[in-house]
This record gives C-alpha cells, sequence and structure tokens, in this order.
C-alpha cells in the first residue's frame, strides 16, 4: 500500500516539475518530451507484457504491488507520459491568434 503511493505521488511530482521547468527554461522541453515518452512505451510494453503472463525484470516491483494496484501504476505511466507530452508542449500564446486576430498582424 505504502509502495503504491509511493509511485503515484512520485509520478504526480514528475508532472508539476516537468511544467514548472519548461515554463521557466524552454531548454528542458527536449528532454521532458524524451521522459514523457519513455514512461508511455514502458507502461504500454509492460501493460501487453502482463497479459501474456510475463513479467519485465526491471518493473518486478510494481507486481509486488499486488495485481490491481500494478495494473493501475502502469496506466498511470501511460498517462502520466501522455501528459507530460502535451503539458511540456503547450504553447498559450500560439492560442491568443484565435481570440485575439490582431496579435499577430505586421
Amino acid at each position: 500500500m505504502l509502495l503504491t503511493v509511493i509511485s503515484f505521488a512520485f509520478i504526480a511530482l514528475l508532472l508539476f516539475l516537468a511544467v514548472n521547468s519548461v515554463e521557466k527554461n524552454p531548454k528542458y522541453r527536449p528532454y521532458w518530451m524524451i521522459l514523457g515518452c519513455i514512461m508511455f512505451f514502458t507502461g504500454s510494453i509492460s501493460l501487453v507484457v502482463n497479459s501474456v503472463g510475463l513479467t519485465l525484470g526491471s518493473l518486478q516491483w510494481v507486481e509486488s504491488m499486488g495485481p490491481f494496484a500494478s495494473f493501475l501504476f502502469k496506466m498511470s505511466l501511460i498517462m502520466g507520459g501522455i501528459m507530460i507530452f502535451i503539458l511540456v508542449n503547450h504553447n498559450p500564446d500560439a492560442y491568443d491568434e484565435y481570440f485575439d486576430g490582431n496579435k499577430y498582424k505586421e
């Protein structure tokens, strides 16, 4: 139970750090995108491999949480990876043209 709470808190912390660090320094964007892709593909591959009845050796600690908690963790890896990828690429200034058509006119 404690391991489940710690792992979900870690994914939430990653989301928080990704958004705040990219807002302050955009040069970190590619690193966070790579981390988001790694999280997504790790969660996806582990779900596919687990559906066959096998486990990934590097995620053996996840299986010790139990079947339901490990499934939720893998789904949170997938969703966390997608959210990091989307939130890091979000540019609120790009949407100003939709609401304020005069911003980008010369």
